[in-house]
């Protein structure tokens, strides 16, 4: 009597019990040839002692751990800072310079880059695009100088620094290395302006990635999931900056009657809550940076976290209809849903 017989595998069963073991033995397979090949090409990592590498966003976050890990590696680090006590922390744990201004400023930026240009002598190894800002917020009650403001520092600021720096980066066939999200894989509710602003980067990266491949210039894309920095401590709390300005500028409109105060009061409660849960060291992030200015052949992109590569990952490749419903299900507590149209639809 067969195994099939006693009813324990469908003969159904059979082909995609085949497939699933041949692409497993196959997976394997290429797992030990990539390691193979890293073992005979021999040398994995560049040393980058003495290299000029810029570091946007150094005032706090990942920025002041990408500092000390690369100078660890003798690298000569240009910190681009946003306040004097930023650039003065900076210096003190090592960096070559610490120029301070605001990204959002076109004139500064292109200034800074002239600077980074002379002091490296024409030669500069990388670029780390860290800066990031974020106003989280509903769309209903998000005002429209948010999204600029985000775009300005998270998309505009990176695309005229790397247009500056260019020919400094052409001489050693350097790096280019964007901090996205995993935002800038998979849009989540209550943060519309970030997350246009890092898919923007994405679409950015690939266009960047492919005209730069003629000079051996790699570029790579940094996706972090929730981290323990400052900026993700004061996420949810931050929405009620953009609830309040909203309030000013709209103080009678519709939507207040589905994201009310007392609504607001507990979805920052019960979100900053799960968000203290979740939240990682940042230290995945920081590895994956350096293995990317590091490394000869680094990757196209680095999921960093375990968020990013259980979660993030299952939710971009899966069915959008999957998405959805885990993105309202995020939405918690939900809006008060007017059926008289003054407050958005579920349905």
């Amino acid at each position: 009597m067969t195994p099939n017989e006693l009813g324990a595998i469908p003969e159904s069963l059979y082909p995609w019990m085949l497939a699933t073991g041949a692409a497993v033995w196959l997976l394997v397979l290429a797992i030990l040839v990539r390691r193979l090949w890293s073992a005979l090409r021999g040398r994995t990592r560049e040393d980058i002692d003495g290299r000029w590498v810029v570091v946007t966003g150094c005032d706090a976050g990942f920025g002041r751990g990408i500092i000390e890990a690369l100078i660890a590696r003798k690298a000569r680090v240009v910190a681009f800072c946003l306040t004097p006590e930023g650039a003065a922390a900076a210096l003190e744990a090592g960096a070559a310079r610490a120029p301070c201004l605001d990204l959002a400023d076109d004139d500064a930026l292109a200034l800074a880059a002239r600077e980074v240009g002379t002091d490296c002598g024409g030669e500069l190894w990388g670029v780390v695009h860290n800066a990031g800002v974020v106003l989280p917020g509903f769309v209903d009650y998000q005002p429209i100088s948010f999204y600029r403001t985000v775009m300005a520092v998270n998309f505009f600021a990176p695309v005229l620094l790397t247009q500056k720096l260019l020919p400094c980066l052409r001489r050693r066939g350097g790096r280019v290395v964007l901090v996205s999200s995993v935002d800038g894989i998979v849009s989540l509710p209550g943060n519309a302006p970030y997350d246009a602003s890092k898919f923007a980067l994405e679409a950015y990266a690939d266009a960047l990635r492919a005209e730069l491949s003629f000079w051996r210039i790699s570029v790579s894309v940094i996706n972090p999931s929730t981290m323990r920095t400052p900026m993700s401590s004061g996420f949810f709390e931050a929405h009620r900056k953009a609830w309040e300005e909203m309030a000013r500028i709209d103080p009678d409109g519709a939507w207040r009657s589905a994201w009310t105060k007392e609504w607001l009061a507990d979805y920052i409660a019960l979100n900053t809550r799960q968000l203290k849960r979740i939240a990682q060291d940042p230290k995945p992030v920081i590895d994956d940076i350096v293995h990317a200015l590091t490394a000869v052949r680094p990757r196209l992109r680095y999921l960093s976290g375990i968020l990013a590569k259980t979660l993030f990952y299952a939710l971009w490749v899966g069915p959008e209809s999957w998405s959805l419903r885990f993105k309202r299900a995020m939405i918690q507590p939900p809006p008060r849903v007017d059926s008289s149209g003054g407050a958005p639809g579920a349905d």
